[in-house]
């Protein structure tokens, strides 16, 4: 007997009509081994039916393959990482408040989740070589990606910046802060590195444009 079909023996089926729960514990179990592993390269249709108890066929009724798998982790993500987003903004009005509380919230969960966030990236770029990323999936990333857009619209509707292209300015702020992520993971020990709020409030004010209120205070630490 295959360890598959011995696991899949083990696991209770699912009540009729709780198919989705099925669903659920792939997805759960496939982020526990990119969490595990740190690498989407680990998420295999075996592995994931091994952790779960399952058969790896019967995945199938959910999940055409592992990349299908890995699409709806990567839109999964990208709908987490914008509710963090704008669970940051909700507390202020002042827009320049709100951009710079978004864009510090956007450091602290790739520093929370370093491998979460890692593959929200590595997973369309190892996706692009066999083919397209879903749709849904990266339509979940352009939302996370608008909630920048917004933030500088509305800080330029306000009169608090001279940006006229909103959505240039915000994916230049993206990359600057992906950058400063991704480096900060891998040689935070080796550089003196500056004060976090501080810099991002200088790469902000400079690619947004801003023109911020003296009096404001900064979002960026959490109390």
């Amino acid at each position: 007997m295959s360890t598959e079909i011995a696991a899949a023996r083990q696991r209770s089926r699912n009540p009729r009509g709780e198919g989705s729960r099925l669903r659920q514990d792939i997805l759960d179990a496939a982020s526990e081994i990119l969490e595990t592993t740190g690498s989407s390269e680990a998420i295999t249709l075996r592995a994931v039916a091994r952790a779960v108890g399952i058969a790896a066929p019967s995945i199938y009724a959910h999940f055409p393959d592992r990349e299908a798998i890995l699409d709806q982790l990567c839109a999964d993500g990208f709908v987490a990482f914008r509710t963090a987003l704008e669970a940051a903004i909700a507390p202020f009005t002042d827009p320049v408040e709100r951009l710079l509380a978004g864009c510090g919230a956007y450091l602290r969960y790739s520093a929370d989740y370093p491998r979460r966030y890692r593959a929200l990236f590595e997973h369309p770029e190892v996706r692009t070589r066999q083919r397209p990323v879903a749709d849904y999936s990266m339509a979940e990333g352009a939302a996370a990606l608008n909630v920048l857009v917004q933030g500088i619209a509305d800080c330029a509707s306000a009169g608090r910046s001279v940006s006229q292209d909103h959505f240039a300015d915000a994916v230049a702020i993206w990359a600057a802060l992906h950058g400063l992520a991704t480096l900060r993971a891998e040689m935070a020990p080796t550089i003196p590195w500056p004060d976090q709020d501080q810099l991002v409030i200088a790469i902000v004010s400079r690619l947004a444009q801003l023109q911020p209120s003296p009096e404001a205070a900064s979002p960026l630490t959490d109390d």
